[in-house]
């Protein structure tokens, strides 16, 4: 799902950074990133063949992505404005990611985790700031689907809820709250 998030950002012109949050050697780091990217442009390819963009449009939004092992999320975090956790639909994957991207995020920097099957109340409990969080499912495949099913919690800052459904609506999204 994330894949499909930084593509549908990069197309709107936004600069993404996919970062690989899993230990792993730098190599097999590189390689993920490549796969990633790969498979963004095979989906930029076949909205090529539809008609939809055209295949100058292809690299400028390919360039629009990076991609950084670990090691370099930190520097990657602090700045980022928002950050859309996509970690496989496993608790302790999520637990761990919500709480080192809090960490590492700065006070301003809103986290949504893309879940699809666990609770906003349930997550946000492992945010450092619960009022900075809340869920963001997109449908699959995000590229195509308008959708976006944002859930906030009782503790998620009301500003940062209307920010972040203006992001998504000035990307095309449809939501609903």
């Amino acid at each position: 799902m994330g894949r499909g998030i930084a593509q549908v950002f990069a197309y709107a012109g936004h600069d993404i950074t996919i970062i690989d949050f899993k230990e792993r050697n730098e190599q097999e780091s590189l390689n993920l990133i490549r796969e990633a990217k790969a498979e963004i442009k095979e989906n930029l390819e076949f909205l090529e063949s539809l008609d939809v963009i055209s295949a100058s449009d292809i690299e400028p939004i390919i360039d629009k992505i990076k991609g950084v092992s670990l090691g370099e999320a930190e520097y990657v975090l602090e700045s980022a404005d928002y950050i859309f956790e996509g970690v496989p639909e496993v608790l302790e994957a999520k637990k761990d990611a919500i709480k080192r991207a809090s960490i590492l995020a700065s006070d301003r920097t809103i986290i949504a985790s893309t879940t699809s099957t666990m609770l906003v109340t349930q997550l946000m409990e492992y945010s450092s700031r619960p009022e900075n969080f809340l869920n963001a499912h997109f449908l699959n495949p995000a590229y195509l689907i308008p959708l976006v099913e944002v859930s906030p919690s009782e503790k998620t800052d009301q500003n940062h809820l209307k920010k972040f459904l203006a992001l998504l609506e000035s990307i095309g999204k449809s939501t609903v709250t």
